[in-house]
């Protein structure tokens, strides 16, 4: 990889962990979202998680607020990836980390694994300066049975049932592979 393209992709993952920190830390206004987040919003931009899908930069704008609005997260980072398509204008952002939903913070704080996928383009930003991601496509996924084991009393219930269809899936495993040899 030549040294300028290193350079661009290291810009580019510290400008996605801004972007990460500024929609996933809840503490934030919709003021300071409005003025550093949506400049790197495209028009076209679509929003899917395993709730919702929507589309159009008004309804990421008002889904953003209203998220920042009704919950307490943060989002703690392990990994983040960017890269570019051979014609370097354009790539994906993956972020690999955990969401953590405060609401209740002074009981619990719920952790949810969650990987966040950035599709952009690449834009200069005033004045010809700075190159800017153009985010047309961000992706949230988490499993739901991430979401039920980490339910107090619940989770407990239900990593009883993982455990125990494990065991009756390995069994039915060995049955079905001693027929099958004969």
């Amino acid at each position: 990889m030549r040294k300028a393209e290193q350079a661009l992709i290291e810009q580019l993952e510290a400008r996605f962990r801004e972007v990460t920190r500024l929609l996933y830390t809840t503490s934030i206004p919709a003021s300071v979202l409005d003025a550093e987040l949506l400049p790197m919003i495209a028009e076209d931009v679509t929003f899917t998680d395993p709730w919702q899908k929507g589309g159009g930069k008004e309804t990421y704008r008002k889904g953003a607020a209203g998220f920042h609005c009704m919950f307490r997260f943060d989002f703690d980072i392990f990994q983040l990836n960017v890269q570019l398509e051979p014609d370097g204008k354009s790539g994906r952002a993956i972020v690999d980390g955990v969401m953590n939903l405060k609401q209740f913070a002074w009981l619990y704080t719920y952790p949810l694994r969650t990987i966040l996928v950035y599709d952009f383009t690449l834009q200069r930003g005033e004045g010809g300066g700075e190159v800017l991601p153009l985010i047309h496509a961000h992706e949230e996924m988490w499993s739901f049975g991430d979401m039920i084991a980490n339910v107090p009393g619940v989770g407990m219930l239900y990593n009883r049932f993982r455990d125990a269809f494990s065991v009756g899936f390995l069994a039915a495993s060995a049955v079905c592979g001693r027929l099958k040899r004969g």
